[in-house]
């Protein structure tokens, strides 16, 4: 049985302190505010919304690291800066100043928590359980707001509209990484659309277009976590999408062209992965192909192009300036195989003779995508003897690189939550 003993607290013209000024902190401070409270944040650097409330006179931000002293005015206190040992002692000046707290670093540190939140109007239901299982609120919630919505339409369109349960939706407490694709709308796929249309938040950066945009719903929180060229970033994707599916809230990583080609959607797996967060990759359609014939030009060509070598234009770590083919792959270059499987060995020696060496891991997928998708790793050295033993047969895609590595180090990941 919960201890928690349920309660609507008023905090109109009550002071209520929030050190940290994150993405976690910013949802922490919008409700606040909305229920009255007069706010202060503590935090050396702040996200621009916030910055901008201490501008319009909407809260006080102090800039500067938290200090002891700086809640003994406060009714109310909340800490979400990502950093446990602080929040600790914020608790301990709490407790001796007999201030009710919250942290979003520990749950076991809260003197009450933060509930899922039903809004509508005067009437507004408050979940909560005890910190043990926030995607089970997310969906209690996402449940009575359809409820509250469909009871509430009586125009003829909501009327004929299906009830948002009866829709594909996003799972509480998931990271969907979705390609967004080239911008045309009508390139999103059918999948990314029905995320987007019940997601709860939805992170995207600076080249999805305004027409994709267009398509989130007015129930979703969109959040810009790009980063300009030159220019660091004010929010931690990671950190964020990590922060939200934790509350139990479905969130959407959108993301241009398709998530892991170039798109940083390998690392944020990975990391999602090591801190127990449950995902999806949602392919998008990329730029490579959709672009190209955008423009009028075909990729590849029977008689001029079978090949098709993909680089980025950013430089990579410990990138080498020398020249010559045999220098290929130490520039980290990742070569993709369509129809291929049946001359493996031509494969292998066009390799060698571009420097690739036997280390080089090979993956090849076999009926990529289906119910009957297998998938065998090795290195140059063995991939056509390994093969041959496990009978590949087409369609099949070789793919031959480092990039292959990080399927273990995917694995890794995913064997440590156990």
């Amino acid at each position: 049985m919960s201890s928690l003993y349920p309660l609507f607290h008023k905090l109109e013209n009550r002071r209520v302190t929030v050190v940290g000024a994150g993405s976690v902190a910013l949802r922490r401070i919008r409700r606040l505010l909305e229920a009255g409270a007069r706010v202060t944040v503590i935090s050396p650097e702040a996200l621009e919304e916030i910055t901008e409330l201490d501008e319009r006179g909407g809260l006080d931000w102090k800039r500067r690291p938290y200090r002891r002293g700086d809640i003994e005015k406060a009714d109310l206190v909340l800490t979400a800066t990502g950093d446990l040992k602080l929040s600790e002692n914020v608790k301990e000046e709490a407790r001796e100043l007999g201030i009710l707290f919250n942290s979003a670093e520990d749950k076991g540190l809260c003197d009450f928590h933060v509930p899922g939140l039903v809004d509508a109007g005067a009437l507004k239901l408050a979940l909560s359980s005890d910190g043990q299982d926030p995607a089970l609120v997310a969906a209690v919630s996402r449940q009575l707001e359809s409820w509250l919505e469909t009871r509430e339409g009586s125009d003829a369109a909501n009327a004929e509209a299906p009830p948002r349960k009866n829709q594909p939706a996003a799972s509480p407490g998931k990271v969907y990484l979705v390609g967004a694709g080239p911008g045309d709308p009508g390139l999103l796929t059918v999948k990314a659309a029905r995320l987007l249309e019940s997601a709860d938040l939805v992170c995207h950066d600076r080249l999805v277009s305004e027409q994709v945009l267009g398509l989130i719903p007015e129930s979703a929180e969109k959040i810009y976590v790009g980063k300009e060229v030159g220019c660091g970033r004010e929010i931690d994707p990671v950190e964020l999408m990590i922060s939200a599916a934790s509350e139990g809230r479905s969130v959407v990583r959108l993301k241009g062209g398709d998530p892991v080609l170039f798109g940083r959607g390998a690392e944020e797996m990975i990391a999602l992965a090591g801190a127990g967060i449950d995902y999806e990759i949602v392919p998008g359609v990329s730029a490579l192909c959709s672009v190209a014939i955008s423009a009028g030009i075909p990729v590849t060509h029977r008689e001029v192009a079978s090949e098709v070598v993909i680089r980025s234009g950013h430089a990579m770590k410990d990138d080498s300036t020398d020249e010559g083919p045999a220098k290929t792959a130490a520039r980290g270059t990742t070569f993709v195989y369509f129809m291929a499987v049946n001359r493996l060995e031509q494969v292998v020696e066009d390799l060698r003779a571009e420097g690739v060496g036997e280390k080089t891991p090979v993956a090849i997928v076999e009926n990529g995508t289906l119910p009957g998708e297998r998938i065998i790793c090795s290195e140059l050295s063995e991939i056509v003897r390994e093969a041959a033993a496990a009978d590949i047969r087409p369609p099949a895609l070789i793919l031959v690189g480092e990039v292959v590595r990080l399927r273990e180090q995917l694995a890794a990941a995913l064997a440590a939550r156990v």
